[in-house]
């Protein structure tokens, strides 16, 4: 239906003022109209009239006078009582409609005048819409005195592309919503609520949410300015993007490539698709980052662009750099070489590639991290540079480092020896594992943390115990001599010692072992065959292509080496026996094995207490395994046993806090092998080297072992419920009365669930957000294990009462 004006039938033309005015303002005008006036419906009404208000204020080709009065009598009848006086139709004309605040001022107008214009005016913006009068070709143009016959002849313009109207728009994303696969349906809907809210109040940003998505709707509110889809999406493409766009955020998908990108975008972060390259990129752009995609090359890049993040692609060289470059992030390519640096560049993130040198560097740099490469020299470093991260290169020394600088990482170069003087301001130093390295310069008084492990330090500067009692000092892994530790611990015990926590390990100066047979290291712990009897240790010889078996061959061969084995006349026996059950149980002789990788890495005290968890590992087997289910009170004492060990891991962990100078293993040690007796624990050796640096008083031992007591008392039968072998003993001996309380874990967690869901979720549009559902997933979990353990008290009381009471 053309608009009629005057004896006309005329197309409509919206005019450039208009577009200008829809791409610049910050909130559409007409959702600043519905936020005053919506309180005239009520809210079964506010939907329908909404879409009068918008049709109001863009109108369709087509539209008639006849519309434009319908619209505004269909507003009357939506409205409360009272409230309809506020709408008119005709107050300063036929062709003059309106809408009053409570001053009795127009808020909102619509004029139809004869000389082919329709203007809106809401809230102060005006928007004229022009009608021309197009005959068709071949036709001549006639005047027609108003009330003349005949009909003017026009060509109407084509109707647009895209939806104009709420109900245009919900007509487009139903249909989508419609076309889901099964799996797509709740995602789907999820992002039709936002979309359609997105439309409805005017936002400027549209965030799909984590719903799952393969695909978008092909048409998008047209008035947004940032779409964000974030990841658990699966994306391969974008529909095309609004022109009005500034920022676009799509992360972890499965973009393959980019539509056309909108002249006006400023932010572009593509992370962590498969891009393999980019479209042109608009002259604005000031952000452009797309880590993780599998780009080769970069198309050329705006001069105003100030932050480029590629990392993590398959780049093997930049194009020239814009002037105003502030940070470069390329990390994890393929680089050889970098261009010329912009002057203004702030920050140069280069790790993990392919470089032997660097250009030089400009003034302004305030972060150079470059670890990773294979750079053997560095330029001269900038006056101003803070940070420092050259690790994993091939540095033999480094330049001056400037006075500002506060922190400097250097792990991993072999051919270091030595380090420059150190600035005054230096906060962090991490030089770990430079085999190469036998001393540390003087440390500066305001150093906070130091990281030296696995060097070859032998000795400590004298500055050091001048740190503040908040600095950190990490020596994990150095062969410091017994002066310089014995130095040390009269240092920190001292009365009123105030300076860092030092952490050591007794690894001293040793060379590499290499790992014997396997079956030879068992044999020098096997009781040796009768006569005519094969050798224990020929069974090992199979047992040594296992995994882990060289790692085991070398802790067998240290714990030989250990106070246990020089002083207990009876540990070569125990030993000799628990290999004999390793040999009869391949699954606990996997267990077993991989947890040797470790166990060798410093001092003898390390090795047996890998041997302490090792032989828990064994008693926690044999109890799963049924070893204990017709000796029920067996099963009760190694679970106390179990506590018992796990209280005295807390105790121990919060003594290390307290220590200025400690070596972890040996307080965990101390507190095991030390209540050894007093606590039964059997699974603990009577012997260990270095009790007297671990920093445990007989204070300590007594106030352990009443604490571990008193929690027993308490806490023990909780704690037991929730135990793994308890658990398998009772499916084995009752499990009809275990799996009807399974059954009833799995139902409680979907009812508890489902009500999480709709209770919570849904009234705050959450549902198919994963994080939401992944909160209230484990409040469920946690209820139902709750109702769980309560249904087992009964039945764990009635088969180890007595044992648990004793």
């Amino acid at each position: 239906m053309p608009l009629h004006v005057g004896s006309g039938c005329l197309p409509a033309t919206i005019t450039n003022l208009r577009i200008n005015c829809i791409a610049q303002s910050a909130t559409p005008p007409e959702m600043s109209l519905w936020e005053k006036i919506k309180e005239f419906f009520c809210s079964t009404h506010q939907t329908e009239a909404l879409e009068c208000i918008w049709t109001i204020c863009h109108p369709s080709v087509g539209t008639t006078r006849e519309d434009v009065v319908s619209r505004f009598e269909q507003l009357r009848m939506l409205a409360y009582a009272g409230y309809e006086e506020s709408i008119h139709s005709g107050r300063h004309g036929e062709s003059h409609f309106c809408i009053l605040d409570a001053d009795n001022q127009e808020i909102l107008s619509a004029t139809l005048d004869d000389a082919g214009n329709y203007t809106v005016n809401c809230q102060g913006h005006n928007e004229t819409y022009r009608f021309t009068m197009d005959i068709e070709q071949g036709e001549e143009c006639t005047e027609h005195a108003e009330g003349a016959s005949g009909t003017l002849q026009v060509s109407p313009l084509p109707a647009p592309a895209a939806p104009q109207t709420p109900a245009e728009y919900d007509a487009v994303w139903s249909e989508w919503k419609g076309a889901a696969p099964a799996e797509e349906l709740r995602g789907r809907a999820a992002t039709v609520q936002r979309i359609c809210t997105c439309l409805n109040n005017g936002s400027r940003e549209l965030n799909v949410g984590e719903s799952g998505l393969t695909a978008l709707p092909d048409c998008l509110p047209a008035h947004i300015t940032t779409l964000v889809i974030p990841h658990n999406n699966y994306l391969t493409s974008l529909p095309t993007l609004p022109s009005g766009l500034e920022v676009l955020t799509v992360e972890d998908n499965q973009l393959t490539s980019l539509p056309p990108l909108p002249s006006g975008l400023e932010v572009l972060t593509v992370e962590d698709n498969q891009l393999t390259s980019l479209p042109p990129l608009p002259a604005g752009l000031v952000v452009l980052t797309v880590s993780g995609n599998q780009l080769t090359s970069l198309p050329p890049l705006p001069a105003g662009l100030q932050t480029l993040s590629v990392a993590g692609n398959q780049l093997t060289s930049l194009p020239p750099l814009p002037a105003g470059l502030q940070m470069l992030l390329v990390a994890r390519n393929q680089l050889t070489s970098l261009p010329p640096l912009p002057a203004g560049l702030q920050m140069l993130l280069v790790a993990g590639n392919q470089l032997t040198s660097l250009p030089p560097l400009p003034a302004g740099l305030r972060r150079l991290l470059v670890a990773g490469n294979q750079l053997t020299s560095l330029p001269p470093l900038p006056a101003g540079l803070q940070v420092l991260s050259v690790s994993d290169n091939q540095l033999t020394s480094l330049p001056l480092l400037p006075a500002g600088l506060e922190l400097l990482t250097l792990d991993r170069n072999p051919q270091l020896v030595r380090l420059p003087p150190l600035p005054e301001g230096l906060q962090t130093l991490s030089v770990d594992a430079n085999p190469q390295l036998a001393r540390l310069p003087a440390l500066p008084s305001g150093l906070q943390r130091l990281y030296a492990r696995n060097n070859q330090l032998t000795r400590l500067p004298e500055s050091i115990t001048g740190l503040s009692s908040e600095a950190i000092v990490n020596l994990y892994g150095n062969p410091l001599s017994e002066r310089t530790l014995q130095a040390l611990q009269n240092i920190t015990s001292a009365p009123g010692y105030s300076g860092p926590r030092i952490l050591f390990d007794m690894a001293g100066a040793s060379a590499p072992r290499e790992a014997r047979a396997l079956h030879l290291a068992a044999a020098d712990w096997l009781v040796p065959a009768r006569e005519g009897e094969p050798a224990p240790a020929d069974r090992w010889h199979m047992f040594g292509q296992e995994d882990n078996a060289a790692a085991f061959s070398l802790f067998l061969d240290r714990l030989g080496e250990t106070e246990n084995c020089i002083k207990d006349a009876g540990f070569k026996a125990q030993i000799s026996s628990w290999l004999v059950q390793l040999a009869e149980d391949e699954a606990l002789r996997a267990k077993t094995f991989a947890m040797a990788t470790e166990a060798t890495a410093s001092c003898q005290d390390r090795v047996t207490l890998a041997l302490h968890q090792m032989k828990n590992v064994q008693l926690v087997h044999d109890a799963e395994k049924g070893q204990y289910d017709n000796n029920l009170a067996a099963l009760v004492a190694t679970g106390r046993e179990m506590f018992r060990l796990e209280k005295l891991e807390q105790i121990a962990r919060e003594k290390v806090r307290t220590l200025a100078l400690v070596d972890e293993i040996e307080v965990w040690l101390a507190y095991q092998n030390k209540l050894k007796k007093s606590l039964g624990l059997t699974s603990v050796t009577a012997e260990m080297r270095f009790f007297r640096i671990s920093g445990v008083t007989v204070s300590d031992l007594q106030a352990a072992e009443l604490q571990v007591k008193a929690a027993e008392k308490s806490e023990f039968r909780e704690w037991i419920l929730q135990w793994g072998p308890l658990h398998s003993m009772l499916e084995r001996k009752a499990p009809e009365r275990v799996n009807a309380l399974r059954e009833k874990q799995i139902s409680d967690y979907e009812e508890t669930y489902r009500t999480l869901s709709d209770t919570e979720l849904r009234p705050s549009g959450l549902v198919g957000n994963t994080d939401a559902e992944r909160t209230i997933g484990a409040r469920a979990m946690e209820s139902a294990k709750k109702t769980f353990l309560d249904g087992l008290r009964p039945l764990v009381e009635e088969m180890l009462g007595s044992y648990l009471a004793s």
